[in-house]
């Protein structure tokens, strides 16, 4: 308790430190020169440098999805997005920038474990830092050295110090000696550090992938700068100017002596500008644009922290709050592009299972609208497994013959090995945030020789714009916030390696589209098309069919 009221004490002093550092910049310039200055901003070039920036954002989001994947983590690009804009926003006003390690905890909230998240995001950082310090003395030594004063040598020489204490602390982290790792393991933190190194190890092969997007990330942010001066009709002595002073000066930030260095940073910016020729007011207004542009972006994460998180234990009540009939409303719906939708999917599956007896088990069987289809072919004997205590009440209530219905978890069946003939799951697994929990369930009730049928939303398609569109238009239930995994059919076959066989096929492209028009023959039109897309596996949906 002493420590957090200590720490809280520590940030408060910091802040108000930054606060005086930002007061006397303004203080010390003219403050109608700045005001003329800022105001004379030339906008197309200053919504430019937004672009770059949130384009090296999207690099940085597209890095951190490859290693949570390769981690075991498939988490939608969307939440990963969101996760990181958080993280950023926080960073722009947290010591060292620490608050990115948010990112981590607003991924934890969404199913990833916090020693991967964290591992995840301090390697690619290191390695971020590392780059750009390279760059750093590169265009210091080679453009600079002979403006400086020894005072900026000075301050230039601690930054870089305190960058090196960073990179020693993180390998002797990530490869303690054991010396080391027997004097840290002492303490609770000293293990948790241990066990965020050992996560860290597994993704040093993606070095070259990581250091690719540092190195996009560096031309983005120098063409931020570039933008930036160009809106301020400043002119560097050469371009070459921003995209070295961008990740030298920047490097003040990570001083912990205000919150994000706010008003050090500014103060290099201002102080370097100065020896460079550039008037001060000029070089003033350039450096809260450069700040301003980040936190503008940067915003867009404060999003995450209005939004209620939904993890297991409010996902079940979401479920359980939805109408019984909602699968049957949307089979039979007066939207033809919900019955369409939900139709032609149903009878796909249908089609996929070989007819004739034995045990057929529907896992998130909802209104029970599956299992009815099933039922009117065939001698099955039907279970139907759901959490929804509402959408049981009503599949019992349809009297489906030879069909029964179970309250359960589909992450632990209650059903015997090996004696279920034909599994069906639905649009379930994309809901799961431990999809390989319930497909290990699958693989032991299934019998030998049995089948199994899955669909789900497919990665590499236009999905994610029917659901926005869904979710804004459309009536039910909320795919944007409950849909976490998505996959690709390839990967969805990776499950079921060990099985006899296993084949996938996309359905749906343009026909949705054209369906909502409620017109039969655009629809018609839109399924013609829709055949030349799905043979290549763009169709928005997957259905998988393997046999063990």
């Amino acid at each position: 308790m002493q420590l957090e009221r200590f720490k809280r004490h520590i940030f408060i002093l910091q802040a108000i430190l930054g606060l005086l550092l930002v007061i006397a910049i303004l203080l010390f310039i003219s403050t109608q020169e700045f005001l003329t200055t800022f105001l004379s901003i030339d906008l197309p070039f200053f919504l430019l440098a937004l672009v770059c920036y949130f384009l090296n954002n999207v690099l940085m989001i597209f890095r951190l999805k490859r290693l949570l994947a390769h981690q075991g983590q498939k988490l939608r690009l969307k939440f990963v997005f969101w996760a990181h804009m958080a993280g950023m926003i926080l960073s722009d006003f947290t010591p060292l920038r620490s608050g990115y390690l948010y990112t981590a905890e607003a991924l934890r909230k969404k199913g990833v474990p916090l020693e991967t998240g964290t591992a995840s995001i301090t390697s690619t950082y290191i390695y971020d830092l590392l780059f750009k310090v390279s760059v750093a003395l590169l265009g210091f030594a080679y453009l600079y050295t002979s403006l400086l004063s020894p005072r900026i040598t000075y301050s230039l020489a601690i930054t870089l110090l305190l960058v090196a204490m960073i990179f020693i602390a993180y390998f002797l982290v990530l490869y303690p000696p054991t010396i080391f790792r027997e004097f840290i393991a002492k303490w609770r933190l000293g293990r948790k550090a241990l066990e965020i190194g050992e996560e860290g190890r597994k993704i040093q092969q993606f070095f070259p992938m990581i250091l690719t997007i540092s190195f996009l990330g560096w031309v983005l942010r120098g063409l931020q700068w570039l933008f930036i001066g160009f809106s301020l009709h400043l002119s560097f002595h050469s371009h070459l100017d921003a995209f070295f002073l961008s990740p030298l000066l920047t490097l003040f930030s990570l001083i912990p002596l205000t919150p994000a260095g706010i008003g050090i940073q500014e103060t290099a910016i201002i102080a370097f500008f100065s020896i460079i020729g550039i008037p001060v007011a000029l070089a003033a207004s350039f450096a809260f644009l450069v700040r301003g542009s980040e936190i503008l972006v940067d915003a867009a994460g404060i999003r995450e922290f209005f939004l209620r998180t939904q993890e297991d234990a409010g996902l079940k009540a979401h479920y359980q709050a939805i109408p019984g009939d909602i699968d049957d409303q949307a089979y039979n719906s007066d939207l033809l592009v919900q019955r369409y939708f939900q139709q032609r999917k149903t009878g796909l599956i249908r089609d996929s299972l070989n007819p004739g007896k034995g045990l057929l088990l529907d896992i998130g069987c909802g209104s029970g609208v599956q299992v009815e289809e099933m039922q009117k072919e065939g001698t099955r004997m039907a279970i139907g497994i759901d959490i929804s205590r509402n959408a049981l009440r009503h599949a019992q209530g349809k009297q489906i013959p030879r069909a029964s219905f179970i309250q359960a978890d589909v992450h632990h069946l209650p059903i015997r090995d090996h004696c279920v003939d034909q599994v069906v799951s639905a649009e379930i697994i994309e809901h799961l945030s431990r999809p390989e929990t319930m497909l290990d369930e699958v693989r032991r009730v299934l019998s030998p020789g049995g089948e199994v049928v899955i669909t789900t939303p497919n990665e590499h398609s236009i999905w994610g714009m029917y659901e926005f569109l869904w979710d804004i238009f459309g009536r039910g239930r909320n795919y944007g916030e409950t849909h976490l995994r998505f996959f690709s059919p390839r990967e969805l076959c990776t499950f079921f390696s060990d099985f006899s066989s296993c084949s996938t096929r996309t359905i749906f492209f343009l026909s949705p589209f054209l369906a909502l028009t409620n017109r039969q023959s655009l629809l018609r039109l839109g399924m013609k098309l829709d055949t030349f897309f799905e043979a290549r596996g763009w169709g928005v949906s997957i259905v998988l069919h393997a046999k063990k």
